[in-house]
């Protein structure tokens, strides 16, 4: 898997404990098809054994084993003061 990390991003997390997990998440709604998203969150998954884990920088980024590792993920930081939060896409 090509990780695509910012030196914010890198900085941020190295601030903040330097784990990331990133999951899917599932989005079904009554009157549409269900629809997959990443989702990160900080810290190690509570079942390392489901996650890959990718080292950059000493920072830590665990991927569900499910997605595709041929593909390119990208992380951006994103909101402002407390509300930083760090996206992933695909």
């Amino acid at each position: 898997m090509h990780l695509e990390i910012d030196e914010q991003v890198k900085s941020w997390l190295l601030s903040k404990g330097e784990h990331i997990t990133v999951k899917t998440i599932q989005v079904s709604a009554c009157c549409a098809p269900p629809i997959q998203d990443l989702m990160t969150h900080l810290g190690k998954p509570k079942d390392i054994h489901n996650y890959h884990e990718f080292k950059v920088d000493n920072i830590s980024i665990f991927v569900e084993k499910h997605l595709l590792l041929k593909e390119k993920l990208t992380l951006k930081l994103g909101g402002m003061s407390i509300f930083k939060t760090i996206t992933a896409k695909l």
